[in-house]
């Protein structure tokens, strides 16, 4: 299967998930490219629908992915109605899945703070046609010089998160991607 991984890291929780991802489906037997969003990022270069299976994952801030993947999707919004890739009634395409996922934070209301995150990466793929499969979460610790922030490690809602993901996390991203490429 050939496999896309797009990923936006600001601070590198998300980079950690999107590369065990690329671990993951590549000892599965997979074909991967595994692309890093940045600011100056070639919207020509992320063409989803060569891709048989999408990863797409971000950290939350402000209960939204970072600016540069808001202002790609909506770049790639108009490319692919441009092209008529995006159809009025988004008829699904077959064989075409794929995974959201994010990292998260969440010192004041934990998950919470971070289901929108997802479901706004999945809207593009689903209007493209994609099956989106499921939606993962991942619990990341603050990575910040202020101390404001990083307290937030050990005094959230969610308990002590430092060092997240930590090897269990990335123990069951490579069991959660084994299990769903095999949709």
């Amino acid at each position: 299967m050939k496999v896309l991984n797009v990923y936006l890291s600001l601070t590198g929780n998300t980079k950690k998930i999107a590369l065990q991802i690329e671990k993951a489906a590549k000892a599965n037997g997979h074909d991967v490219d595994t692309i890093e969003v940045t600011k100056d990022i070639d919207k020509d270069t992320l063409n989803f629908l060569s891709y048989d299976f999408v990863f797409v994952g971000s950290g939350v801030y402000l209960w939204l992915p970072p600016q540069d993947m808001i202002d790609l999707w909506k770049s790639l919004q108009m490319k692919y109605v441009k092209s008529g890739d995006i159809k009025s009634y988004a008829p699904r395409r077959i064989n075409k899945k794929a995974v959201t996922y994010c990292t998260y934070a969440g010192p004041h209301t934990g998950i919470n703070e971070a289901t929108s995150v997802p479901k706004f990466l999945g809207q593009l793929l689903d209007h493209l046609g994609f099956e989106i499969i499921t939606e993962w979460f991942f619990e990341g610790q603050f990575n910040s010089k202020d101390s404001f922030y990083t307290q937030f490690n050990t005094k959230g809602r969610m308990g002590d998160i430092t060092g997240r993901p930590n090897e269990d996390d990335l123990i069951r991203v490579d069991n959660m991607v084994k299990g769903i490429l095999q949709v």
